[in-house]
């Protein structure tokens, strides 16, 4: 996993958005502009220049509809295998801790990029990594309600539920990825 290259989140997610079809850029736009991607932008002067960088390392290439004349991008060999290094990259307990939406996001590429052995113990892994995420909050909060404003402390009450939800979530996941 050494040949990972240093991509954004926007990159990855749209090497993500491009494992399944060629897509044209204005189709990237729409896609960001219209789902939940877009908290990873869908401003063309991000995902224009995201698209350019992938083209540039050789991540992606441009190919044009002889019918149309309209330009796409599919990912290439080389674009498919940094993506799979990046969703088969080990969870880190910072990951669980702050970036949440990272691991979402490597988790929904997975489907037919890599084996249920390998989406299982992503699942297993972010699992334990949050249950003693979970038990750390836990605790903090144990020790330190009483001393937190009530605003810090409703704040930190939903941080917890919002964990335990991801967290059953994740069991649900699990459950189902065996189940098939």
């Amino acid at each position: 996993m050494k040949n990972t290259q240093k991509l954004s989140l926007l990159n990855y997610a749209i090497l993500g958005l491009l494992k399944n079809e060629p897509l044209s850029g204005y189709r990237i736009r729409k896609i960001f502009e219209d789902t939940a991607m877009g908290n990873y932008s869908s401003s063309p002067g991000a995902i224009y220049p995201a698209l350019s960088k992938l083209e540039q390392n050789e991540l992606v290439e441009k190919i044009t509809d002889p019918k149309t004349n309209k330009q796409f991008f599919k990912i290439s060999p080389k674009g498919l295998k940094n993506l799979k290094e990046w969703i088969l990259k080990p969870i880190e307990m910072n990951e669980v801790e702050k970036k949440m939406n990272e691991l979402l996001l490597r988790f929904a590429f997975m489907d037919d990029l890599i084996i249920e052995q390998q989406k299982v113990y992503f699942l297993e892994t972010f699992r334990d990594l949050l249950v003693e995420h979970l038990n750390n909050l836990k605790a903090y909060y144990a020790k330190e309600a009483n001393n937190l404003p009530l605003h810090g402390k409703l704040a930190f009450e939903h941080g917890i539920g919002s964990n335990k939800a991801t967290l059953k979530w994740s069991l649900n996941a699990l459950k189902e990825i065996i189940k098939n």
